[in-house]
Order: structure tokens, then sequence, then C-alpha cells
């Protein structure tokens, strides 16, 4: 047989044929699925609410604690178990909502607050766990989707459409999975996510914001794979300078987006049982990037652990403390502590004379935290009477913080003297003893 390399075109197309033919009868089965688009029909996206949450989508809620993220859930469990049209008017469909809840109880939360918004409670349910073979109830999480399937049967079975499942907090049903690890969260996420797709229901998630600064998509708690996962996510916030409560869109992957709402917060007596519900309250086109990124001053924000740790302080005087012991008694990590220890030694408010021990400095022991320079300003320019009157508020409070300590004390009203506690080698430094030696609190 002459080789390829001698055959004419035809002789040379004929035998590659025979070669390919041989080589598709021994071939594997493939591994790689394949589709062209031409097989692939295009189709509209489905809205439960149009231009904000998609039908076989995730749609994350986020917010900090105590923004409304599970009354606005609520919301939409409410209008879809009625058909009832949404804040901009667009239409609802009617059908049934599962919720998924770690952090509210049904009866005493939110079984009220469904009565406040009027929703027909026969089509709103809550998924409590799946029961095992030995007929034990255990508890669900986003990986158990043959149980969410299950669930979503019984459903259809009254004769009554699927349309909305909600999980409040997303974190809260990972099964144990790390909510900073990408690779869990999508993993958790995944299945979930194709069961909505292929049996046409929404997804709405809630999560809590982190303190980040930046980009809004970062502010989203936990991986950001949260984030990467939704289709949508909505921001409940509030513009601190107006003091209103706004309802905006961070992400929208499938189209221009809806716009945002103002909304409150209102109550309603539901038979002797007061009951809060989400009002909307027109809408509001403000960027949420702008809205996050206008955060309170550095020391407004710090200043309510920081004042904590003063107040500690304040109750050990004359004593010294360790990082440690500040920490144990506050019931904070040793690092927050730490760190927030740092800052108030850069603003004059702890001193640290060494071995690990801090204390506070004669002029902050009985002040706040913070004090407008306009105000030090005007306590310097009061009359000598009042002068005198602040230096004796100071002796008396070191007496009053004194005075909880085992340490006995011997006062007047212009000193106060102390007596080294037992055990002074233990618990002060070199620099302490001759502080006790000179009988002076500082």
């Amino acid at each position: 047989m002459a080789s390829m390399a001698d055959m004419d075109p035809r002789e040379f197309r004929t035998e590659a044929a025979k070669i390919k033919r041989a080589a598709a009868i021994e071939r594997k089965e493939p591994t790689a699925i394949i589709k062209p688009f031409s097989e692939i029909k295009p189709e509209p996206i489905t809205w439960l609410w149009k231009n904000r949450i998609a039908v076989g989508k995730l749609t994350i809620y986020a917010g900090d604690p105590g923004m409304g993220k599970s009354q606005g859930t609520l919301d939409l469990a409410a209008r879809v178990s009625l058909g009832k049209a949404f804040p901009d008017g667009s239409p609802c469909m009617l059908g049934d909502t599962i919720i998924l809840s770690s952090e509210d109880d049904p009866g005493d939360t939110i079984r009220p607050r469904l009565d406040a918004l009027g929703a027909d409670v026969s089509r709103i349910s809550i998924i409590k766990g799946e029961r095992a073979p030995d007929g034990n109830t255990k508890p669900m999480n986003l990986l158990k989707v043959s149980t969410f399937m299950d669930a979503i049967n019984q459903i259809r079975e009254k004769g009554h459409d699927f349309h909305l499942l909600i999980v409040d907090p997303l974190d809260g049903f990972l099964d144990g999975g790390d909510s900073n690890s990408n690779e869990e969260v999508r993993a958790a996420l995944d299945g979930l996510c194709s069961l909505a797709e292929r049996e046409r229901f929404a997804i709405v998630g809630i999560k809590h914001l982190n303190k980040s600064k930046g980009d809004a998509a970062y502010r989203v708690g936990g991986s950001i794979a949260f984030t990467a996962k939704a289709r949508s996510v909505w921001i409940f916030t509030k513009d601190k300078e107006t003091d209103r409560c706004l309802f905006l869109p961070q992400k929208n992957n499938l189209g221009p987006g809806g716009g945002g709402f103002q909304y409150s917060i209102q109550s309603k007596d539901i038979g002797g049982i007061i009951a809060p519900f989400m009002s909307w309250e027109g809408s509001a086109d403000d960027d949420i990037q702008d809205i996050l990124n206008t955060q309170k001053p550095e020391r407004e924000r710090a200043a309510p652990e920081q004042e904590a740790i003063l107040e500690v302080l304040r109750e050990a005087v004359p004593r010294y403390m360790t990082t440690g012991d500040i920490a144990a008694v506050m019931g904070k990590s040793k690092s927050a502590i730490s760190m927030a220890l740092g800052k108030l030694k850069d603003k004059g408010k702890v001193i640290y004379p060494g071995y690990g021990q801090w204390t506070i400095p004669k002029e902050v022991l009985s002040t706040s935290l913070y004090k407008d320079e306009s105000s030090e300003s005007s306590e310097s320019s009061e009359s000598s009477e009042s002068s005198e009157s602040s230096e004796t508020y100071t002796a008396v409070s070191a007496v009053s913080a004194l005075s909880t300590l085992s340490t006995p004390l011997r006062s007047t009203e212009t000193s106060v003297e102390t007596i080294p506690p037992s055990g002074t080698d233990v618990y002060t430094s070199p620099e302490q003893r001759d502080i006790w030696e000179a009988g002076e609190v500082f």
C-alpha cells in the first residue's frame, strides 16, 4: 500500500475517511456534553416581581440587623398568596410560598406579621425539617434538594401553584459549611438553584451586611459567591442624612432592573398582638454606593465599644488591667480589645505603663470618650468656681470608682489616698509600685 503522502487527493480522502471511522468505533463514550446554540431556544425572563425578582433564580435581600429584611420577604409571601400587585403596580402571580427560617418563631413572630399584611396564610407554609426513616425530624439545609422537591409536590397535590422559596438567612442552612468559603457556598447553592430553574420558582435569601468599605458588591457578608450566584441583590438600608429607610438595587444581571423604594415599618393590633409590617412609601432613585459610603465619622462609630473599655478601666481604678482581663470582662476577643486599646492610646484616652497593663489618665477619669472642641473651649472660659466644681466632681468620681474595689480607701474633699492591695507584686508593675508608695491615684 502506498504511503498517504504519495496518494492522489481522491485516494487520500478515501483512506482518511476509513481511519476516521475506525477511530470513532474504538473511541470511548464522550465525557464533554456540548450543545450548539442553534439547538437552544431563546427564552424571555419570567419575573415574579418585574425587573426585580426573577423566577428560577436566586435573589438576595441584604441589610444590617433591624432594617426590615425579613419584613420584606413576608411582604412578598403575602402578595403571592393574594395575587396582589407589587408596590410599583406590576402584577403578581397567585401561588404558594415556602419559608425556611432559623431565626424567627413561626407562632409569635411570623404568623402575626403575615396576618398584619392580610396574607392568605393557607398558601404560606414553613418547612420545619426532614422526616427521617426512624420517624425523627432532621434539620433542613440547602443540600436536601429532594426534600424541597417533596414539599413542592405536596403543595401541587392541593392544586396550588408554587412560586416562592424564602431562606432566612442563607448562612443558617449550609449544613455546617463555611459561609466564607466560595467552594462550600457554591456547593450548597448550586443544587437548589438548579431545582428552582427546572421547577420555575423564585428563591429569595436573606444576608447581613459586613462592615467593609468600598464597592457595594463586597458588603454582603460571607463569601462573594453569595453575590455572584444571585442574579439580583437588594439592600435594605437607611440614609443617615435624611433618616429615610431605603430598598435599593445593588445588582441586577437580568436586565435594566427596577428602581428602589422608600419604606417604613408600621404596626397593627392583631387580636391583642402588636405585629409589625412593611409599608411602602414611594420610589427612590438613590445610588446604593453613595448611601453605603455615607459612613458615620470614625470616632462616632467606634465610640460605644471604646467607651465601654473606658468604663471598665474607670471601675478598676486604681488598679491596672491587662488586655486579657478587659476582654474577659466585656466578653470580647482579645484581638478586638487590643485593637480598640490601640486607638484609645493614639487619642490619649488610655496609657500603657508597661507589663501588658492599661489605665486611664486623670483627665479622662470622669469624662466621656469624645468631647466637642467647642465644648472644651466653653469649659475653659468658665469661671474659677465652675473649674473648682469640676475638680471636685473628678475627685468624687474617683472615689466612687474606687469604692467598687476591695482596696481600702481614705478620702478627703481635696485628695484621694489609696493603700496598696494585697498581692501588689503580682498585680502591679514597678511604675505602679512607685505610685502606690507615693500614695497617689495616678
